[in-house]
């Protein structure tokens, strides 16, 4: 008998967004737009009080399931911002977002299952269904501003959909709904009585004043819905891999089961930055300033260029169309711009979608501006 792996391996490979972050390293004087690395610091006030606490205490492993502390935070957080309703028994601490997501998948999709999933989208999902060999419906949502409609949706509806991934404001594209768009989607859910994984991890960075709308605002379906969230991109906290998810408390406890046996406990200093940034760093106001200029700064210089846009109105991506500029494929525009530029974007190609390059406007402005540039004297020598 061979010691085979799991057959669905062979669909997973290293993201595109890796493999062009990897070769723009080794370019001296590269500019790396591909991966959504927040260069803003930490707030101070989190990285000096939970040194405090590291000095003061030993470190042991935490609650299961997360510090009730927390997770008191969290739910007073989302019932208070964006007017969710629920409790601390309904939260469940998790090692990042990515982790929430991966549990989350783990403890609903079984063989036989369909999960939709409106593109682009981010590869981490995915990568996550394939491996637990579960078929994945695409929407391509480039002909409706790049939103999720809840006429398409109920049209790709099957006897084996399960469950619906959505992520808003979305990664890649910077688009997110407004009240309505959600209500109208949460309703097909009631109806077909589906799971919604809704990814909100870029819910704090909304630009324009828009108001941002949680898929747990809507109260019909509270026990179908799991809200996934955390302190990554909102407190530039990604290498502390503090997250959660938020769902109702039956469901929670079963997620729970997968993720107690996948990391036993989340890191307790991670959990002590979460509480700290939930109670003495809630206004992160600038940090999503910071973004909103970038973007906006970004998208017009692109516009510039010939670039086609939908002004983004959150996270702090752009993704921009270059259908007049090139007829490349998006991997080979990508990987041509790099070449001659230096300039690290990362093809629509790994969101699902050809004809686009994403942007992160993870970089101050002077180092957008030589990316610009550089740009610039690209296309005009092309």
């Amino acid at each position: 008998m061979g010691l085979e792996l799991n057959e669905n391996l062979k669909k997973i490979t290293t993201p595109i967004i890796r493999k062009i972050a990897e070769k723009c390293v080794k370019i001296e004087n590269s500019i790396n737009l591909t991966i959504g690395e927040p260069d803003i610091e930490t707030p101070r006030i989190i990285v000096e009080k939970s040194a405090k606490y590291l000095l003061e205490n030993q470190l042991k492993y935490a609650q299961l399931g997360g510090f009730l502390s927390l997770r008191e935070e969290v739910a007073k957080f989302y019932s208070e911002r964006y007017s969710v309703k629920c409790n601390e028994r309904e939260i469940l601490i998790t090692v990042g977002s990515t982790e929430a997501i991966s549990s989350t998948m783990r403890a609903l999709l079984k063989e036989g299952d369909e999960v939709i999933i409106p593109t682009p989208a981010f590869p981490l999902y995915e990568a996550l269904i394939e491996l637990s060999g579960v078929k994945i419906k695409y929407i391509d949502t480039s002909k409706t501003n790049f939103k999720l409609t809840a006429e398409e949706l109920e049209k790709n509806i099957t006897e084996k959909t399960k469950l619906v991934v959505v992520n808003y404001p979305c990664n890649p594209t910077g688009v997110t709904l407004n009240e309505k768009e959600v209500e109208d989607i949460c309703k097909v859910i009631e109806k077909y009585n589906l799971y919604l994984l809704a990814d909100e991890i870029y819910s704090e960075i909304v630009f324009d004043n828009e108001k941002f709308y949680s898929f747990g605002r809507y109260e019909n379906i509270k026990n179908k819905v799991i809200i996934v969230n955390g302190f990554s991109k909102s407190h530039s906290m990604t290498g502390w891999r503090i997250g959660y998810l938020i769902t109702e408390e039956n469901l929670r406890n079963e997620i729970l089961k997968v993720s107690q046996y996948t990391n036993s406990s989340v890191p307790s200093l991670s959990q002590i930055g979460g509480y700290i940034a939930l109670t003495e760093k809630k206004d992160v106001s600038e940090i999503k300033d910071e973004y909103e200029k970038r973007a906006k700064f970004f998208s017009e210089k692109l516009e510039e260029l010939g670039f086609d846009i939908i002004s983004p109105k959150g996270s702090f991506y752009i993704f921009a169309g270059y259908s007049k500029l090139s007829s490349l494929n998006s991997l080979d525009f990508a990987l041509e711009i790099l070449d001659k530029t230096g300039v690290a974007l990362v093809p629509g190609s790994g969101f699902g979608l050809e004809g686009y390059v994403r942007i992160s406007c993870t970089k101050n402005i002077e180092v957008l501006d030589e990316a610009y540039r550089r740009l610039k004297k690209y296309l005009k020598n092309m």
